[in-house]
């Protein structure tokens, strides 16, 4: 395997895109994308409502708001105006938003109850709320044994799990919503798949956690080469062939029925 070669595409996106157009976003809507990193959902978002409508994209790092600056806005799609926030503090003055939408953030959090009771001052009558999360399984799976999969599946989690973010939270995200005052709407779960002919991603990711996984003692530095997970990874995938489950998204939208 070549490692100089384009990042391949994130399999757990894929949801998204047959997800957030059917959930009831209308031009002109304004929009809060909640923990929004590079601003892809929000981008998504805004060619949605279009040039009438704005998006707000909230996020506590710095680096990956300048990341989602610097992208080119879309003719024809909602200005989008990215704040810093923390969701595990108080959050600034936003005002009222048509939608608040959010993707593999409150799965990072501790307290994602917490957060989404303070996300539902945002909200007024007919306010979609609609998250994509997802939650730790007995994956990945396929045709044969994937013991490298399996490995990197679980520093994955593991890591998420040392951060104090909740690994189970797209089983419990529907009634999380409904306790935040929000009436379900769209409930439902995907499976990500990577496809034989699709290159892996699963080294990507783990090569964007690494610093995460040392941090948190899931790994140590000198006992991995991720080029080589990289390799074994691809040649395991080549050996099993067909498709691999690599992961479960959850993706629930609900509405705002009244306030008080």
């Amino acid at each position: 395997m070549s490692h100089d070669q384009p990042t391949p595409a994130n399999p757990a996106n894929g949801p998204s895109a047959r997800f957030f157009p059917h959930i009831g976003l209308a031009p002109d809507m304004r929009v809060l994308d909640v923990g929004c990193g590079n601003g892809d959902l929000s981008r998504a978002v805004a060619a949605l409502v279009g040039p009438g409508g704005e998006v707000v994209g909230i996020d506590r790092s710095e680096g990956a708001l300048a990341s989602a600056r610097a992208v080119q806005p879309q003719p024809g799609t909602a200005p989008i105006c990215y704040q810093v926030a923390d969701l595990s503090g108080g959050l600034p003055d936003l005002g009222q938003f048509d939608a608040i939408v959010g993707r593999r953030v409150l799965m990072y959090l501790p307290d994602a109850a917490a957060t989404l009771n303070r996300l539902a001052r945002f909200a007024k009558p007919g306010t979609i709320l609609a998250f994509q999360e997802h939650a730790r399984a007995d994956l990945p799976s396929g045709l044969g044994d994937l013991p490298m999969h399996q490995q990197c599946y679980r520093m994955m989690w593991d890591t998420v799990a040392a951060e104090r973010g909740d690994v189970t939270l797209g089983y419990r995200l529907a009634d999380l919503m409904r306790e935040a005052g929000f009436a379900i709407e769209h409930a439902r779960s995907e499976g990500v798949i990577i496809q034989s002919w699709e290159e892996s991603f699963p080294p990507t990711l783990a090569r964007a956690m690494l610093a995460r996984m040392i941090e948190h003692g899931v790994v140590r530095d000198e006992e991995i080469d991720l080029n080589v997970l990289a390799d074994r990874i691809d040649e395991e995938r080549r050996a099993v062939g067909g498709a691999i489950f690599w992961d479960l998204a959850f993706l629930v939208s609900g509405r705002v029925e009244r306030i008080g």
